[in-house]
C-alpha cells in the first residue's frame, strides 16, 4: 500500500471514532437524568443509536414550557417537553 492510501485509511477510521468520542460527552440520556415521573425537557436525535439528550427536569407542563422558551427562537423549536411517568426505556444501542 502507498502512503497516500494509508492516510486516507486513517482518514476513514479516525472520523468515526473521534465522533462518538464527542457523542459521549454530552448531556445525559433520558435514563441516566430520570429522577421521578414529570416532563423533561430534552431534544430528540434522528438517529436510533443515539437516545435524546435531557437538559432539565423533572417539571410541570408549564414549567417544562417556560424552560423551552427561555432558550430562545433558534434553539427553542428543537427541543421538546416529554412526559415521563416512569423510568425511559433505552433506545436503539445502549451500553448501560
Amino acid at each position: 500500500m502507498s502512503e497516500r492510501s494509508i492516510g486516507r485509511w486513517a482518514t476513514l477510521l479516525a472520523a468515526p471514532l473521534l465522533a462518538a468520542t464527542l457523542g459521549a460527552c454530552s448531556t445525559p440520556t433520558a435514563i441516566q437524568a430520570y429522577t421521578g415521573p414529570g416532563w423533561y425537557l430534552e431534544k430528540s436525535y434522528l438517529i436510533l443509536a443515539s437516545s435524546p439528550k435531557v437538559f432539565g427536569g423533572p417539571f410541570t407542563y408549564e414549567k417544562c414550557e417556560e424552560e423551552r422558551i427561555k432558550l430562545g427562537p433558534i434553539v427553542s423549536p428543537e427541543m421538546l417537553c416529554v412526559n415521563h411517568p416512569g423510568r425511559p426505556k433505552p433506545y436503539g444501542f445502549s451500553p448501560s
